[in-house]
């Protein structure tokens, strides 16, 4: 048998629910064209909102690698930051 590549054993280990990323909530401040300014707690980022058409600002979504990749209830993205402000 021909031994994994890494790239095959982290693969592996994502879809197998080993490994995890982690994305975080975040509000839209402001929208501008394909990009939106949001803001979680003092972090305020800008990121591509290409993936999820009406968008508003006071929408709260999960951010992942510059990209919003998911519009999220408000009352679950307050929940998730209070519990990561505490961890903290």
């Amino acid at each position: 048998m021909i031994p994994a590549s890494r790239w095959e054993r982290q693969l592996s280990q994502v879809l197998q629910g080993e490994t995890m990323c982690l994305a975080i909530p975040m509000k839209i401040k402001k929208i501008k064209g394909e990009f939106a300014e949001v803001e979680a707690g003092r972090l305020i980022r800008s990121v591509n909102i290409q993936m999820l058409p009406d968008l508003q600002a006071g929408d709260y979504v999960i951010v992942h690698a510059g990209f919003a990749i998911q519009k999220i209830d408000p009352k679950k993205a307050k929940d998730t930051l209070r519990l990561i402000n505490e961890i903290h």
